[in-house]
């Protein structure tokens, strides 16, 4: 009995690190990757240019966007959806379920404050973004969200 005591004790005990090896098991890093683009983002070039139009994007950490754009349109239109960043990889698909236009390469400046996307199109478009907060009134005249049919940028 005293053997089978001693057993059993050294099993729970094994379990018990077991269950905390588990419990400690190191993220894949994707969370990681993905908090670098975290935030709020106003385009500044657009293949080395100034825009003639203006898109400020919103990356929030549950792995949802908000793009408010102005282009072709007197006021701002809405897309959200959701996106994955790993390894250095963005991509993404609106609430109706349509993916980007292209899937993105992008970098973090050393000091987090800007944010360059480059299109894995056939010829590469470059996109550099400031760290920005979005205004209220352009949330506020973006409310209407609109589906991917009205050309949206991403």
């Amino acid at each position: 009995m005293l053997m089978y005591m001693k057993n059993m004790k050294i099993f729970a005990l094994l379990a018990a690190v077991a269950t905390l090896f588990v419990a400690c098991e190191p993220s894949s890093g994707v969370e990681d990757k993905k908090s670098v683009i975290v935030g709020e983002w106003h385009i500044e070039s657009w293949n080395n240019q100034t825009p003639e139009f203006d898109v400020y994007i919103e990356f929030l950490e549950q792995g949802t966007f908000n793009i408010y754009q102005q282009i072709f349109t007197l006021n701002y239109v809405l897309y959200s959806g959701t996106y994955t960043a790993v390894d250095g990889t963005l991509t993404g698909v609106y609430d109706d379920g349509s993916a980007w236009g292209a899937g993105y390469s992008y970098t973090i400046s050393a000091d987090g404050s800007q944010l360059t996307l480059v299109s894995d199109d056939s010829t590469p478009l470059t996109s550099v973004y400031v760290k920005e907060v979005i205004p209220a009134e352009v949330k506020a005249e973006a409310a209407e969200t609109r589906s991917v049919e009205a050309l949206p940028f991403l």
